[in-house]
C-alpha cells in the first residue's frame, strides 16, 4: 500500500508547470463555452445528455493526450471511460455510424490491449514511463498503404448506410485514428504524425457538425501533439545514442 502512494506521489509530482498550465487553460475554456456560448456546442442542445458528453469529452482528451507525451499507461483508463464512451454517444447522435463502430470494436478492446502492453515495458529508471521506438522507414510506408485502402473501402460502405453523413472524410478520419491507435498500442513516435493528421481531420467534421465546443479539444491536442512528439522523439534519440543533452532537454519539458 505505501508503495503504491509512493509511486501516486511520484507520478503527481511529474506534473511540470507547463502541463498544470495546459490542463488548466483547457478546463476554463470549456467551462467558458458552456456557460457564455451554449449555443456554439452543438446543432442541437436539448439532450442534456449529449452537452455532458461533450464536455466530459473537451476536457477528457486534451487529458489524455498529455499523459501520453509522459509515456504514462494510464491514459488508457481515462481514453476507456471518459473518452470513448462519451464520443460513442455523440458519435450514433450525429450519424457517424463509422466512427462508432470503430469506437466499439477497436478503440475499446485496443485501450485494454495497449494497457497491457505498455505495463510490461517500463522505462528502466522511471517506471512512470514507458519505452517508446521509432519505425523504419517501411514500416511507415506500409501503414500508409494500410490507410489509404481503409479509407476508400469503408467510405463507400458507409455512403449506402441510410442517414450516414461525411462518409469518406468519416472513413479516413477512421483509417488515420486507428493507425494512430496500433503504433500507439506498439509505442511508435511515429503515432503522433498520425494523430496530428486525425485532429485535423476531425476538426473538418466538427466544423460540418456544428460542434464548436470540440473545437477546443482539438486546438489543444494539436499544441500537445507537437509537445508530445518532441518529448518522445527526445527519448528515442536519448536511449539510442545515450546522448546527455537530449535527456537534459526532456526532463526540463
Amino acid at each position: 500500500m505505501q508503495n503504491q502512494l509512493a509511486k501516486a506521489r511520484s507520478f503527481l509530482k511529474s506534473f511540470t508547470p507547463y502541463q498544470i498550465t495546459y490542463l488548466a487553460v483547457v478546463v476554463a475554456l470549456t467551462f467558458g463555452f458552456v456557460i457564455f456560448f451554449p449555443d456554439l456546442m452543438l446543432e442541437d442542445t436539448s439532450s442534456r445528455f449529449m452537452v455532458v458528453c461533450s464536455v466530459i469529452n473537451v476536457i477528457a482528451n486534451p487529458l489524455c493526450e498529455l499523459l501520453i507525451s509522459k509515456q504514462s499507461k494510464l491514459n488508457f483508463v481515462v481514453d476507456f471511460f471518459l473518452i470513448e464512451l462519451t464520443y460513442l454517444v455523440i458519435a450514433l447522435t450525429l450519424g457517424w455510424y463509422t466512427l462508432a463502430l470503430t469506437v466499439v470494436c477497436f478503440w475499446m478492446p485496443i485501450d485494454v490491449i495497449s494497457y497491457i502492453r505498455w505495463s510490461k515495458h517500463p522505462d528502466r529508471q522511471d517506471e512512470n514511463l514507458t519505452q517508446v521506438k521509432r519505425l523504419k522507414w517501411w514500416q511507415g510506408a506500409l501503414a500508409l498503404l494500410a490507410i489509404v485502402a481503409f479509407g476508400l473501402v469503408f467510405g463507400f460502405v458507409s455512403s449506402r448506410i441510410p442517414g450516414s453523413s461525411d462518409s469518406y472524410l468519416e472513413a479516413f478520419t477512421s483509417a488515420v485514428g486507428m493507425a494512430n491507435g496500433v503504433l500507439l498500442l506498439l509505442r511508435y513516435s511515429e503515432q503522433w504524425y498520425a494523430w496530428f493528421i486525425t485532429t485535423i481531420l476531425y476538426i473538418f467534421m466538427n466544423v460540418s457538425a456544428g460542434a464548436y465546443m470540440l473545437l477546443i479539444t482539438q486546438a489543444a491536442m494539436l499544441v500537445n501533439t507537437v509537445y508530445g512528439l518532441v518529448k518522445w522523439l527526445l527519448y528515442t534519440r536519448r536511449h539510442a545514442q545515450g546522448g546527455a543533452q537530449a535527456a537534459a532537454v526532456d526532463k526540463a519539458l
